[in-house]
Formats: C-alpha cells, sequence, structure tokens
C-alpha cells in the first residue's frame, strides 16, 4: 500500500514536469512565431540594440570609439542601457543579422520566466494548480507577450529580478548564501538592464526583509537593501543616469512646470489681496506636483489601461485591449475572499507590497503615460495576485472551470486577432515602418546613382549599416552623438528631414538620388518623384527625388 501512494506521488511530479515544460514550449511558441514580422516595423531602437551590440562584439568598441562600454551606450544624452545590446548582438552570430535575432533574446528571457513565476506561487500557494494557473497566464498574458517579441530591456530585466527573488527566498530559507549571493548578484544585474529597476529593486529587498524570519537574517538583508539603496543614489548623480530621468522625469518636465505654474497663479488670484499665506498653504509647488504624481501612479491600476485600451508608447498597443484580460477583473475581486487552503500570507503581503511600489519609476515621468514598459515590474504581482483568486474561485466553486477555459479561450483569441492582424496599420509610423522598406529598396536600386542623399536622423545611418551587413571598425570615431555620421560609401547624411530643401540642387551634377521624409514639399522645379514609400497605416515614409534632367 505504501509503495503504491509513493508510485502515485511520483506519476503527480511527472505531470506537473510536463505540463510545466508544454506550458514553457507554448511561451516559447507564442514569442517566436513570426518574430522577424509580428510586430510590423523594426523600430529603430531595435536596429539600435541589434547593430550596436553586434558591433561592439566584433570590434571591442562602440561606434564612438569607447571600448568594451559596461554601463551604457550614449544615443542621444539618454545613455540607455548597452548590456541587452550585447544580448541582440549575440544571437546575430547565430541566426544571422536579422529582425528575428535581434529580437530573439527578449522573446527567449520572456518565455523563461514562466519558471519563477512557477516556483514563487507554488512557495505562497502550496498548490500546484496556482502555481501552474500563474506560468499559464504569464506565457499568453496581452503585457508580457507584447514586451516579449519587440526587443523589450524591461523584460530581461522582469525574468532576471524573477529568478534572483526566487533563489532569494530560497537561499535565505535553506541558509544557503551561495545562492543568496548569487541573487545579489542578479538584483545588481537589473540595474544594468532596465533603469526602472534601479528603483524597484532596492525597494523589493527592504520589503523582503520583513519577510525572513532570523533576526541575523533580517540585519543582513537590510544592510544589503541599504547598500543598493545606496548604488540607486550615486547611479542617479552621474551624468548617464540622470540621463533619461531628465528628458522623461515629472520634475524637469517644463510642460508641467508651465501648467503647474499657470494653476498656482489662477488658484491664488481667486483669494484676493491680504490672504497670501493661506494661499501658499494650499496651493504650493509641494502639493501640486503631489497630486501630479499621484495623478501618474493611480492611471497604472485603472481599469482603462488594465482591461481596456492599455497604455503607451504606441508601438506596444494592441487596439481595443488592455494589458490584462478582462476576466483577471473576476479573479481580482475572488481575490478578497478568504483562503479556502493555507498559503504563505507574509509572502503574499510581501506581494501586495510589490504591487503598490512596482508603478513607482513609471509614475515619476510624464512620457507616455501610463507607460507599458516602464511599468513592467507590474507583471509579477499581478500575475500572483490574479493567480490567488483563480485558486479561490476554483476552490470555492469547482465546477466553474470550464467556463473559466471557455472566458480563457475566448479572450486570447481576441487578443491574439486584434494583435495579429490589426497592430500593423495601427499607427505605423511610431514603429518606424517604412525605414527597413527604403534600405532595402537602395540596396537593390544603388548601382543606378553616383551619389544618394538622405536624412541622417531616426537611425538610418543604422539602418543602412545593419541591412548591408556592415560592421566594419574603421566606422568607429566617424559617428557623433545622436548616431549620426556624414558619409558613408556613396550615402551622404543630411541634418534635415527634408535633405531637397538645404542641398544646392542647382550646382549638382551626376546621377543624383535623393530622399526626403514623406511629408516634406519638395523642389519639384528641379526633382521629380520616381517612388514613394508607403506605411501599413497607408501615411508616407519616404520619399524617392531624382533631378528632372535624368
Amino acid at each position: 500500500m505504501k509503495s503504491f501512494f509513493i508510485l502515485n506521488k511520483l506519476r503527480k511530479i511527472k505531470k506537473e514536469k510536463v505540463l510545466l515544460l508544454g506550458i514553457f514550449f507554448l511561451s516559447l511558441f507564442l514569442r517566436c512565431w513570426r518574430l522577424k514580422s509580428l510586430p510590423w516595423g523594426f523600430h529603430g531602437d531595435e536596429v539600435m540594440n541589434g547593430y550596436v551590440g553586434r558591433f561592439i562584439l566584433l570590434n571591442g568598441k562602440d561606434l564612438y570609439g569607447n571600448h568594451w562600454p559596461v554601463f551604457y551606450f550614449n544615443r542621444f544624452g539618454d545613455y540607455p542601457n548597452v548590456i541587452p545590446m550585447y544580448f541582440s548582438g549575440f544571437f546575430t552570430f547565430i541566426f544571422g543579422v536579422n529582425e528575428f535575432a535581434v529580437r530573439f533574446p527578449s522573446a527567449f528571457f520572456g518565455a523563461l520566466a514562466i519558471f519563477p513565476f512557477y516556483f514563487l506561487s507554488l512557495k505562497i500557494f502550496k498548490k500546484q494548480k496556482a502555481a501552474l494557473f500563474s506560468s499559464f497566464l504569464l506565457s499568453i498574458l496581452p503585457w508580457h507577450l507584447v514586451l516579449s517579441r519587440a526587443t523589450s530591456e524591461g523584460i530581461l530585466g522582469l525574468t532576471f529580478f524573477s529568478v534572483s527573488l526566487w533563489g532569494a527566498i530560497e537561499g535565505f530559507e535553506e541558509k544557503n548564501y551561495k545562492i543568496i549571493l548569487l541573487s545579489l548578484f542578479g538584483f545588481l544585474l537589473t540595474y544594468f538592464l532596465y533603469p526602472s529597476f534601479r528603483i524597484f529593486t532596492p525597494l523589493a529587498l527592504f520589503g523582503l526583509v520583513w519577510v525572513l524570519k532570523s533576526k541575523n537574517q533580517k540585519l543582513f538583508l537590510f544592510s544589503i537593501s541599504v547598500l543598493f539603496i545606496l548604488i540607486t543614489f550615486l547611479i542617479s548623480r552621474t551624468y548617464w543616469g540622470q540621463g533619461r530621468f531628465r528628458q522623461t522625469s515629472l520634475f524637469y518636465s517644463e510642460e508641467v512646470s508651465s501648467r503647474i505654474k499657470a494653476n498656482l497663479e489662477a488658484l491664488s488670484f481667486d483669494y484676493g489681496g491680504g490672504k497670501i499665506i493661506r494661499a501658499r498653504i494650499f496651493h504650493n509647488k509641494i502639493i501640486a506636483y503631489a497630486r501630479e504624481f499621484l495623478t501618474q501612479y493611480l492611471s497604472y491600476f485603472s481599469p482603462k489601461f488594465l482591461f481596456l485600451e492599455g497604455g503607451l508608447p504606441h508601438r506596444y498597443v494592441v487596439p481595443y485591449q488592455g494589458v490584462l484580460f478582462i476576466f483577471c477583473f473576476l479573479f481580482f475581486l475572488t481575490a478578497f475572499f478568504p483562503p479556502k487552503t493555507i498559503i504563505d500570507k507574509d509572502l503574499f503581503i510581501f506581494f501586495l507590497y510589490l504591487l503598490l511600489i512596482s508603478p513607482l519609476a513609471a509614475a515619476l515621468t510624464v512620457d507616455d503615460v501610463p507607460n507599458v514598459h516602464r511599468a513592467v515590474p507590474m507583471i509579477l504581482p499581478l500575475v500572483i495576485v490574479i493567480s490567488y483568486g483563480f485558486l479561490n474561485i476554483t476552490d470555492y466553486y469547482p465546477k466553474i472551470k470550464w467556463l473559466l477555459v471557455i472566458l480563457i479561450i475566448g479572450e486570447f483569441s481576441y487578443f491574439w486577432n486584434q494583435y495579429s492582424i490589426h497592430t500593423a496599420s495601427f499607427r505605423s509610423y511610431l514603429r518606424d515602418d517604412g525605414s527597413r522598406e527604403l534600405i532595402l529598396k537602395l540596396k537593390r536600386e544603388e548601382d543606378k546613382y553616383e551619389q544618394i542623399f538622405l536624412p541622417t536622423y531616426g537611425t538610418l545611418p543604422l539602418y543602412y549599416l545593419f541591412y548591408n551587413n556592415n560592421f566594419s571598425g574603421e566606422l568607429a570615431g566617424k559617428f557623433k552623438t545622436g548616431i549620426e555620421i556624414d558619409k558613408i560609401g556613396k550615402y551622404f547624411f543630411v541634418k534635415d528631414w527634408c535633405p531637397s530643401k538645404v542641398l544646392p540642387m542647382e550646382e549638382m551634377r551626376g546621377k543624383i538620388l535623393v530622399v526626403d521624409q514623406g511629408d516634406c514639399s519638395s523642389n519639384l522645379g528641379l526633382l521629380k518623384t520616381v517612388e514613394e514609400i508607403i506605411r501599413k497605416d497607408s501615411t508616407k515614409a519616404y520619399r524617392l527625388l531624382v533631378s528632372n534632367e535624368d
């Protein structure tokens, strides 16, 4: 009889491992199928990641001549993290120089995230069905799926954070300090994968202190969390740590500053003369900025963002689709029920704390709000809370599972239809649609011309180099800030979206091709249009012009 129970238990374990492996392959398939062309449009950030990463790996220096950068690559004063670029560049050696290779790291590490999600859920809920549901939900979740397919550094950061968190919890429980140290290294690595984690990670470690049982462990992790906060502070004092924050910060925004100033003046005027103190008590910059921050913060918990329309930037938008499925709202409601079975309440409360702090970094910015990428840490606690609701509803009402299956299949089918069919034509100009098509067109016809002029903006030089497989080390040092360059072979890059307006066309001779942005009004007296590059959203991307004498 005893051997029968042991054998039955082993069968269950084997079945659960097979299911988890099946979920991983489902997750990988959903992230890699048609990855080269879905999403449509190869965004400038993506081509930069792939080109710069491969360029450094081949030449040992970046486009500006800096040897083996570790912290950043300066694009236009924003200083994006360079480590994700190494990932994209590395996979071009495996899959070739193409869109699939550049996008594959996010897709692969996004799929891998189902494992830490599974084990973290199992740690909290003690039930396989909740753990398997967590990993399954992540595999089909619109928010995570869309970001995973679009060279999103935040997905790498989320996976490394989740693995590190799982390792830290296991390490402290088993008093295995080798695992703990590896986890701390993983937490530190998140700082250099995506900037949001420079705020989220130290605050998460601080919250984890209160989950631990041992006083010595609490003191150790508290010291580590203080150290991480210090690292965040030190990075924030560097020019490269401040770069993008100054460009997008709530506190550096001229638009927000002007709006707050105008509102304060208007509100103070209502008090009339002699009531300056009262006006300053109720209407001052501290209160105004606090309310502005709260508005940004709460936008990440709005039903419109979560269930109906999603967030920004538009390159990640799926028309009429929230970042979560609508059925997740049902699980949110049941998450407030008392659990029918024993769960790790301290750990679950910790994840509720993570949910509260996860939008903080995103709420400090005003550009593209609510921003699905900057708020990527929200995905982990949201999945845990939804899984708790799933556990409750299936424990209290077991017969409802078939209805849930229908809801999940129906909503996922709707999402995938919206994503795979309609995103291509939805504001495709914001995904740099047309740039790839332009360069491939020029590559086929460049022998017809002696000189080709086109804008240096929009990372067009990198599109040209990427699709011509040109990673020559001789280019290092020839680029200027903004990834701008004057000349590559017969290609001349002009600091204007409309080169035809600034070039002395009347003085130029020979077979010349000029490329203007699609909405430029060209000098039709000297030039004629030979072709237009049309985007999927029917807008004009570029116009190709030649001399009227040709």
